[in-house]
């Protein structure tokens, strides 16, 4: 008698460990799968106690010009501030470009 395992005793071993396996996934697979649909639907509960009313939709419609007017007249000066500094350093390269640069030439012999 051989003390090694035959090929149909292997396969019900694996056969065996792989039910367990799947057993065990799809157990797991079902708790996601419910807790999933619990946490949405607390997060579908908790998006439908923040009604709006009519009034205050108006509201909020009504302050979309200013709001839009703000927003402009802010990036708008900051745009400016920024042109402003970028000037300023754009001035202050070209000074030192232009020095270097007929420093130079000034030093260049060309004779």
């Amino acid at each position: 008698m051989s003390n090694y395992l035959t090929d149909q005793q292997v396969e019900e071993i694996v056969d065996k460990v792989i039910k367990k396996v799947w057993e065990k996934v799809l157990m797991y697979g079902i708790v996601l799968v419910f807790a999933f649909i619990l946490v949405s639907l607390e997060l579908n509960k908790a998006k439908a106690d923040d009604s709006i009313t009519p009034t205050e939709f108006k509201e909020a419609i009504v302050e979309v010009p200013g709001k839009v007017s703000e927003f402009a007249q802010s990036e708008w000066q900051k745009t400016k501030e920024y042109q402003a500094e970028s000037w300023a350093d754009m001035k202050a390269q070209f000074v030192s470009t232009k020095n270097k640069l007929s420093g130079f030439f000034s030093n260049l012999n060309l004779d």
